[in-house]
């Protein structure tokens, strides 16, 4: 046994170093809603951190307001719409976005209008008020609509509307339809007290314009730098999304442990509504969350390239990378809850 004299002369041993978890900043497209909770319970059920992840969600301004603030560097990771991108690539090559997880199968993008507003088709936008912001998804969409519905462009009339103003004008008449993310406009006339029955929406891709929906989003000199944190991210996503569709109470808990305004019941049913729109596609049936068709890529960045006025857009397989995705059986979605 050493004496306290020999214990005095022994070299003093390092402690290990305690690894410290990769800080990742991940800003959602909006406030914190029920369709944002794969995160929130991703957070909360470890999921972040046994991939050494620590991972630090904050709220956004808008799906196409993501591209920029990614793009610029407010944020590693960011729920934004792969569209936006196109233009955003083009402009800023050096500053190029990738898109490493397709999470919404479609654009929540599209038309909304009432009953009794003589339109019954797309095609019945000619001579009629659209209210839309000028860079509203929607509106920017809109040309690649028309032209799919054989609607002159020239034939429609746009007024523009702040954000919150364009559900009111249509239900007071002001303006005969809108342009919006069928997820807002149906509840937001709803509250206004439009009857459910009478609120019509003509979806972007069940009328000639078939395109992807929001999707994560990260500098493509982070995919390059860092590809296993990348699919860290990709895999505790799909796990906390999993954990959504089997506990939906608890994914309303999550949301509201983080936005204290949100009404449980209302975010319930919008959850419910955008992962029907989204999630429930022949396409993640088949082939699980986070699938790309190459086609319906090239078809984005082709009617995005028009609409933007891009001459030259990247190819699709730059801005949709698919070797992030864990295998399809890993991906493969538990029924939607009833």
């Amino acid at each position: 046994m050493l004496n306290r004299r020999q214990l005095a002369v022994l070299p003093v041993l390092a402690t290990p170093a305690i690894a410290q978890p990769r800080v990742i900043r991940l800003m959602l497209d909006w406030v914190p809603q029920g369709y944002h909770s794969a995160w929130f319970l991703a957070a909360e059920r470890g999921y972040f951190t046994r991939e050494g992840l620590n991972v630090q969600i904050q709220r956004g301004f808008g799906s196409g307001d993501v591209i920029t603030r990614v793009g610029a560097g407010s944020a590693d990771i960011g729920f934004g719409d792969p569209g936006a991108a196109v233009k955003f690539n083009a402009d800023n090559p050096d500053r190029a976005l990738v898109n490493v997880f397709q999470y919404f199968d479609r654009t929540l993008a599209g038309v909304i209008t009432l009953r009794g507003r003589g339109i019954n088709t797309p095609a019945d936008l000619r001579g009629k008020r659209i209210a839309a912001p000028p860079g509203d998804s929607g509106r920017v969409l809109s040309p690649a609509s028309a032209q799919a519905n054989n609607i002159p462009a020239d034939s429609v009339t746009w007024v523009n509307v702040a954000p919150p103003l364009r559900e009111p004008m249509l239900f007071r008449g002001e303006a005969d339809a809108i342009t919006a993310f069928i997820s807002g406009a149906f509840f937001a006339l709803r509250t206004l007290g439009s009857n459910p029955a009478n609120i019509m929406m003509f979806r972007f891709n069940d009328h000639g314009v078939d395109i992807y929906g929001n999707a994560l989003m990260v500098p493509a000199t982070l995919a390059q730098a860092e590809p296993n944190m990348i699919r860290a991210v990709v895999r505790a996503t799909v796990q906390g999304l999993k954990d959504v569709l089997r506990e939906p109470a608890a994914a309303i808990a999550a949301v509201r442990a983080r936005e204290q305004l949100a009404d449980p019941v209302l975010e319930d049913e919008r959850m419910r509504f955008i992962f029907r729109e989204v999630l429930a596609t022949p396409s993640v049936a088949a082939n699980g969350v986070g699938h790309v068709d190459p086609a319906r890529a090239a078809n984005l960045v082709t009617i995005m390239a028009r609409a933007f006025d891009v001459a030259s857009p990247a190819p699709a397989e730059r801005l949709f990378r698919i070797d992030f995705l864990p295998p399809a059986a890993d991906r493969m979605l538990p029924p939607l809850p009833a």
